[in-house]
């Protein structure tokens, strides 16, 4: 009788909660339509209810399968959001056509002196993720950032030498535009990709020492001395990251100015080695 009691109990919240999304399925992030995916074995390449379901004519990765299965995405956003190409600028993380040219590096960044190591990328900014990065910041969508943050964390995996990492940081924004906002995307994306990849995020590892301009309507050159000197590492880290590797997070970077030089700002104070990871990589003509 005990035995069957708890049975019971085990039961019923599992069984609520397949009614419940039955009745009310997931929707996705990208395209606010129901997400159907199956939940049985999300690592079975060779499942073919969930290959019926998601319509698609090869099946799916397991790492694809295991996203659907975790996350609120359809097949036909996650197949646009996350690149398949297997040519990555080993430096910027642009997605493109690398020119063997250029030395290893894309056009993009080739005459580009960076104060990280190597920087990836979800896609390139373009498409859906244009849209869903314009969503996140423009309507301050806290669950986009979320969702994006989590695949940048499925992501990240493709990153060079990910088990050394010993933290993740995000680009901070100065207090005063943080006031003025009540939302900052780096960070939420940062503590997302934490819980995916199981690397500690420190979100307050650095500081904004004054508020800059917006780097949209500059150049390269002035997104370069708008953001020089303007960042520096928390006094209560300043001692703990000597020697230590650190992945910074942030949500688009164009020229990698600032990326550059929150990692000058890590690197000054000890830091073994800084990588970028960003939710989207973009293009500025010089």
């Amino acid at each position: 009788m005990h035995r069957s009691k708890k049975g019971l109990r085990s039961f019923l919240p599992t069984a609520l909660s397949g009614l419940y999304s039955f009745i009310y399925p997931p929707v996705c992030v990208g395209c606010d339509r129901p997400a159907y995916f199956s939940s049985t074995d999300p690592y079975s390449a060779d499942d073919p209810i969930a290959n019926s379901i998601c319509r698609l004519p090869e099946p799916l990765r397991s790492i694809s399968q295991h996203i659907l299965s975790q996350e609120n995405w359809c097949p036909d956003c996650l197949d646009q959001i996350r690149c398949t190409l297997d040519q990555r600028c080993p430096t910027c993380g642009a997605i493109g056509k690398i020119h063997s040219s250029l030395k290893g590096r894309c056009h993009l960044c080739q005459f580009s002196d960076f104060h990280f190591t190597q920087a990836i990328c979800i896609n390139n900014y373009r498409g859906l993720m244009q849209s869903m990065i314009i969503k996140m910041k423009g309507q301050r969508c806290e669950i986009t950032a979320i969702q994006l943050g989590e695949l940048l964390g499925y992501e990240m995996e493709r990153l060079d030498k990910i088990d050394s990492v010993d933290a993740i940081a995000c680009v901070p924004t100065h207090w005063r535009k943080r006031f003025q906002k009540g939302f900052q995307a780096s960070e939420l994306l940062c503590r997302a990709a934490s819980k995916i990849s199981r690397i500690p995020a420190v979100p307050k590892l650095l500081t904004a020492l004054r508020p800059t301009q917006k780097q949209g309507m500059l150049s390269n050159f002035k997104r370069f001395e708008n953001v020089k000197d303007a960042f520096t590492v928390s006094p209560v880290y300043r001692k703990k990251i000597k020697n230590k590797h650190i992945l910074l997070v942030d949500d688009v970077m164009t020229s990698g100015a600032t990326t550059s030089q929150c990692a000058k700002a890590l690197r000054s104070f000890g830091a073994s080695r800084v990588d970028v990871a960003v939710a989207a990589r973009g293009a500025k003509a010089r």
